[in-house]
């Protein structure tokens, strides 16, 4: 006889639920069908597939209401920032607080809980402050202290001693999705700048210097940071540990630009030090027309699409790589094909009628 024994029951909370990362993994979690996934947002989906809670994590008194009340939460993944423009700093202070806001209210309740993981990013290394050896490790020192990804590593650090939880913190890169509601999205910017481009019968520009169009950069494909995180929250070897997830094929955008100009059959163009903010700011009448030509959704060329955000991503004039070495060593091993990702993106963004 085959027992059929469950696993024990989890319940998870996703802070930043109705953000990209929040949502992706929340999807994730349901889909895995016993991480009862229980989402914390300012503003709540309310066509969520899973529960979601009112609370405002800059608000100490908010959370101590709705959270100290909470029973049986085994997981934590943070994913939550406070507003901010893609791109612009964030504010430290806030963010610091919002997850210290968190703790203050869940900890002293949450005999069940496990693991807390946060997802940050490439900033801890400093990325956008200055070149430096790539490429980068987890161990390296923290070279952007105005991010607040060192505080809040330490946060859960100086919590987690003598406590029966874990920490674990993912650093991906430059995070992309197949979606129609994210305008902060590479995949969309590319492909509508692309799009307009060829209507106009220019070659494929590379709005930005010719430095930025030659070194090595890199991407994280949402899916496999979602993945990663749940891989983190339950393997023992990645307790109190930080991972780079990233797709592992650090690529350049000379080499991404044929790849590009073949999809959308245009000349190759070259680096013309431009922007995308300022292509696109003259460009609403002949999106409109487009719009119309091609019975495309309708849609505004300046909100559609966070155009700087674009330009955020094409800033660094040196290498932005990091090490998966870590990660593939402790058993995820899973890597993307970063050209396929984009050309299977501008695939979905023409299924969705939101490019030609």
């Amino acid at each position: 006889m085959t027992l059929n024994i469950k696993p024990k029951q989890r319940k998870t909370l996703i802070a930043g639920a109705t953000g990209q990362i929040g949502s992706s993994v929340g999807m994730h979690l349901m889909g895995l069908g016993d991480w009862g996934p229980l989402g914390l947002a300012r503003t709540p989906d309310p066509q969520a597939a899973y529960p979601m809670l009112a609370v405002d994590l800059t608000n100490a008194n908010d959370c101590l209401q709705k959270l100290a009340k909470l029973e049986g939460v085994t997981h934590v993944l943070y994913a939550a920032r406070f507003d901010h423009f893609g791109g612009e700093l964030e504010s430290k202070d806030t963010n610091v607080a919002m997850l210290r806001n968190l703790l203050d209210a869940l900890e002293p309740n949450a005999k069940a809980l496990q693991h807390i993981h946060l997802v940050h990013g490439t900033k801890y290394y400093g990325h956008t402050v200055k070149e430096r050896r790539t490429p980068y490790r987890e161990d390296d020192a923290c070279g952007n202290f105005k991010s607040f990804y060192f505080e809040q590593q330490q946060l859960v650090e100086q919590r987690q001693l003598g406590a029966n939880w874990s920490w674990s913190i993912s650093r991906p890169h430059a995070f992309c999705n197949y979606r129609t509601d994210e305008a902060r999205n590479m995949l969309l910017v590319l492909g509508l700048y692309a799009s307009i481009l060829r209507e106009l019968g220019e070659p494929l520009h590379f709005p930005g210097t010719p430095r930025s169009f030659t070194v090595k950069t890199q991407f994280s494909w949402l899916p496999t940071l979602a993945r990663s995180a749940v891989w983190m929250m339950s393997e023992p070897q990645c307790r109190n540990q930080a991972y780079n997830i990233v797709n592992g094929d650090p690529v350049s955008w000379s080499e991404l630009w044929p790849v590009f100009a073949r999809y959308f059959n245009m000349e190759v163009g070259q680096p013309n030090s431009g922007t995308f903010a300022k292509f696109a700011a003259d460009k609403d009448a002949i999106w409109q027309d487009m719009i119309a030509k091609y019975g495309l959704r309708k849609t505004d060329l300046q909100t559609v699409a966070q155009w700087p955000y674009g330009d955020y991503v094409f800033s660094p004039q040196w290498d932005v790589v990091s090490d998966m070495s870590k990660a593939q060593r402790d058993g995820f091993t899973e890597t993307i094909n970063t050209p396929k990702m984009f050309t299977g993106g501008f695939d979905y963004f023409r299924d969705h009628k939101m490019i030609p």
